[in-house]
C-alpha cells in the first residue's frame, strides 16, 4: 500500500470523487434541462441516458467518467480504512464490491434502457446489491474503528437503506407492472441524491487524514 499512499498524498482520492460527482451532475442538469415535461415521480435517471433524451449522450459520457473516478476513490478510501485500523480483509472485500458497483455503473451507461433492455437491468441488479453489500460492511468496518462516530457508520446504513427500497420496488414492478410507479422513481431519486452525498462526505473524510 506504500506506492498507494504515495500517489494520494500528491493527488488525494476526495478530489477524483469530487469531480467525479461534478462531472455526473453536469450530465444530469443537461439531461433534465432538455427534458420534456421533467418530473421526479415520472422519469427514471436511466430516461436520461435513453434516446429518447436528445441529449442522452452527453449524460452517458458523463456517467461513464464518474464511474471510473469512483473506482480511483475506492482504491484510496480502502487505504485510508486500512491506516485507521480497519480490517484488512474487509476494506479489499469493500472494494472489490465498490469497484464492481462502479463497474455496473459504467455498464448501465453503455447499454441503455432502451437499444439494450436486459443488459442495463442486470447491470442495475448488480450495481443495487453490491452497493447494499459494501455499504453494511463499511457500517461493521467504521464501527469497530474508535476514531469514526456511531453516526459516521449509521450513515452507511441509511444511505444502504435507499439502496435496499428501490432495489425491493424495483423486483415487485417487474414481478406487477405498474405497482406505484410513482414511488419507484422518485424512490431512485432519493437513493442518487443519498448515494453522491455519501460519495462527499466520504471524500472530505479521506482529506482529514
Amino acid at each position: 500500500m506504500e506506492k498507494i499512499d504515495n500517489f494520494f498524498k500528491k493527488f488525494h482520492g476526495g478530489y477524483f470523487v469530487f469531480i467525479g460527482v461534478a462531472i455526473f451532475l453536469i450530465g444530469l442538469i443537461i439531461a433534465i434541462l432538455v427534458e420534456p415535461n421533467f418530473s421526479l415521480f415520472i422519469h427514471h435517471i436511466s430516461d436520461m441516458g435513453a434516446p429518447t433524451n436528445s441529449n442522452y449522450i452527453i449524460f452517458n459520457i458523463c456517467w461513464i467518467i464518474t464511474g471510473f473516478f469512483v473506482i480511483i476513490f475506492f482504491i484510496d478510501f480502502t487505504s485510508y480504512l486500512q491506516n485507521k485500523g480497519a480490517n484488512t480483509k474487509g476494506t479489499w472485500l469493500c472494494f472489490i464490491l465498490g469497484s464492481v458497483s462502479a463497474f455496473s455503473m459504467i455498464l448501465l451507461a453503455i447499454f441503455n434502457k432502451i437499444d439494450s433492455p436486459d443488459m442495463h437491468l442486470n447491470s442495475e441488479y448488480i450495481f443495487f446489491f453490491t452497493g447494499i453489500l459494501y455499504l453494511i460492511i463499511y457500517t461493521i468496518l467504521e464501527f469497530k474503528i474508535p476514531e469514526f462516530s456511531k453516526l459516521q457508520a449509521i450513515s452507511n446504513l441509511i444511505v444502504a437503506f435507499l439502496f435496499a427500497l428501490y432495489l425491493i420496488l424495483l423486483i415487485l414492478n417487474k414481478i406487477n407492472p405498474g405497482l406505484c410507479p410513482e414511488f419507484q422513481s422518485f424512490a431512485e431519486w432519493l437513493f442518487l441524491f443519498g448515494n453522491l452525498a455519501w460519495f462527499v462526505e466520504n471524500g472530505i473524510l479521506t482529506l482529514k487524514r
